[in-house]
């Protein structure tokens, strides 16, 4: 076992008990009520969490090690504690936790059905209803149940933004999982060999990214900058109400060396964009009322 592995074990044996996690979110109110002065003293500490014995107090204090931080005017969380107490926040624990469903915008891209959005079994689902057309998106519970109640517009867009970061980081290399080199390629899909996507691999937690060509390349500058010169933000719109996103929407342009074309249509004008097989764009061009001449990359 290697010494980050080993640290990380430590870390997630500390806690394993609910006592412990009680200190973790006492300190975290402490730092939020008040951020320059985020110490709480032994007594007040030991109030909030409500052990009146010292000695198992003083056990779980000492179990914690690392995640909190001992000073003379009492206790705080240290970084490594605040970054536990925010993934215990974010629910991504929580096996049995559910949420919806609610309506979404658009319809499936198989069947054309309305769609709904539903969190289960750790993971929130664009679902028509039909098992096999659902995608898994990777929003952690803490987004859903905290967001302005009644105002699912402004949820929804905050879902698409965090999936847009999503394949913004894939696009860049990073692993949105660990923050890991990602290394990728563009890809057929195994199961639907006349389609592409783009497939990362991030060696450090073993996550695999695969992304739709067209969502590859949503939050790339010439797709974005064409979006708000038309008055539009393309990252919170919903990946899955445009159609440029859409599985199966690029265009082969050449094998040998591969070349894939993807349209993006908005009113009467198209930003067309060429890409590689390591997924960089390698030309774009605009045609239309407003059309610019083709740019090579």
């Amino acid at each position: 076992m290697s010494d980050g592995e080993s640290n990380a074990t430590e870390v997630l044996d500390s806690v394993t008990n609910s006592t412990r996690v009680d200190i973790l979110r006492a300190l975290a109110d402490a730092h939020s009520d008040s951020p320059t002065d985020p110490w709480l003293a032994y007594s007040d500490l030991q109030e909030t969490v409500g052990i009146r014995d010292n000695g198992n107090f003083n056990y779980h204090l000492d179990q914690l090690g690392r995640l909190v931080v001992k000073g003379s005017p009492g206790y705080r969380l240290s970084r490594i504690g605040m970054s536990v107490v925010s993934a215990i926040a974010s629910g991504i624990f929580d096996t049995e936790r559910t949420w919806g469903p609610v309506d979404a915008h658009g319809h499936c891209s198989r069947c054309d059905d309305p769609l709904q959005l539903r969190y289960e079994d750790g993971i929130l689902w664009l679902t028509c209803g039909t098992d096999e057309h659902s995608v898994p998106l990777s929003i952690p519970p803490s987004l859903l149940e905290s967001h302005p109640e009644g105002n699912e517009e402004e949820l929804v867009e905050r879902i698409a933004f965090l999936e847009n970061r999503w394949g913004s980081l894939t696009r860049r290399g990073i692993c949105s999982e660990c923050q890991g080199y990602v290394e990728g390629r563009v890809e057929t899909i195994p199961e639907e060999p006349e389609r592409y996507h783009y497939h990362g691999h991030c060696r450090r937690c073993g996550f695999h990214h695969g992304i739709p060509v067209g969502m590859f390349l949503a939050s790339h500058p010439a797709v974005t900058s064409f979006y708000y010169d038309r008055g539009v933000d393309v990252l919170t719109a919903p990946f899955w109400t445009l159609e440029f996103c859409a599985p199966g929407r690029e265009t082969v342009l050449s094998t040998d060396p591969l070349r894939l074309g993807v349209d993006v249509n908005l009113e009467d004008e198209t930003l067309s964009l060429t890409l590689d097989r390591n997924g960089t764009v390698v030309s774009t061009a605009i045609a239309g009322s407003a059309a610019e001449k083709p740019r090579n990359c």
